[in-house]
């Protein structure tokens, strides 16, 4: 049963190389501050924030259990050792995404009106920190805290009402998603290039671009992009390449699983005139 999962596992990322490997480590937690099925809970959005893009061959941690079971392996793998990474890289994993549950919990709240009426709330604040590790050079690439607004659950009067501690962690966990999804972009931005200007003004600003970029690399109707023009510089003997944010974009349409039509929010004229030029324009996703 084991083997043939994790053939199942290795045959999904055969089948998805031109994405990048990510494993996510079992996630931990602060002793008191958090209870397992929140940990989880939260581990489960991280995992989806990265699934939804479609960008991402994910390794979650029930493959790397049972790599582990097949070699017999008896050891911790949210600690990040040589050993680690190198079952992770086995399992197609590039970068290591690890977490720790600083804080999942809800503090009671009481407010009396001086007439009787006692209203209870809970409020719950989810404090996160996230790591993530380059697989091939064992190397910390980027570590932050992640700490999005509480979320709040109203007990009526007289503690009549179905609030309780739970729910108002339960609210405070999913406001968690959006920071996790703006986690994802701005460690793992994804580029394309400029297909054509399409529409322009009478000054030559570029007004409408259509972009090498759909939805078969996760992006939607509103999604922010900037556009930056590559040189390539030599400093001290050593050839490098500085990418100059040129403008930013739109997207107002995905047409289909490769192109996007952008508007252009501002550099419409040197947008317009670096593309002419034939300049190595890049189109990546906005932090």
């Amino acid at each position: 049963m084991i083997a043939t999962f994790l053939l199942m596992a290795m045959s999904a990322i055969v089948n998805g190389q031109e994405k990048t490997g990510i494993g996510i480590a079992p996630f931990t937690y602060v002793d008191g501050a958090a209870i397992p099925q929140d940990v989880n809970a939260i581990q489960a959005m991280v995992i989806n924030s990265f699934m939804k893009t479609r960008r991402f061959n994910v390794i979650e941690p029930a493959q790397m259990d049972a790599l582990k079971r097949i070699k017999g392996v008896d050891a911790p793998d949210d600690v990040l050792d040589v050993n680690v990474l190198q079952r992770w890289g086995n399992l197609g994993a590039q970068f290591v995404i690890s977490g720790q549950v600083v804080s999942a919990q809800a503090e009671q709240m009481r407010a009396d009106d001086g007439q009787g009426t006692v209203t209870i709330t809970y409020k719950a604040k989810v404090i996160l920190n996230l790591k993530v590790t380059d697989v091939a050079t064992g190397q910390t690439i980027n570590a932050e805290t992640l700490e999005p607004k509480a979320g709040s659950s109203m007990l009526g009067s007289m503690g009549i009402g179905s609030s309780s501690p739970e729910n108002a962690i339960t609210k405070a966990i999913k406001t968690t998603e959006d920071k996790i999804d703006d986690f994802v972009g701005r460690n793992f931005p994804i580029s394309f290039s400029i297909a054509e200007v399409q529409e322009k003004d009478k000054k030559g600003n570029a007004t409408t671009i259509l972009i090498a970029g759909g939805s078969a690399h996760g992006l939607k109707k509103g999604d922010k992009l900037k556009v930056v023009e590559l040189t390539d510089i030599e400093v001290n003997g050593k050839k490098m390449q500085r990418k100059k944010e040129i403008g930013e974009l739109k997207i107002t349409k995905v047409e289909d699983e490769n192109f996007s039509i952008c508007s252009v929010s501002a550099g419409g004229l040197e947008i317009n005139t670096k593309f002419e030029a034939k300049a190595k324009l890049q189109i990546i996703t906005k932090d």
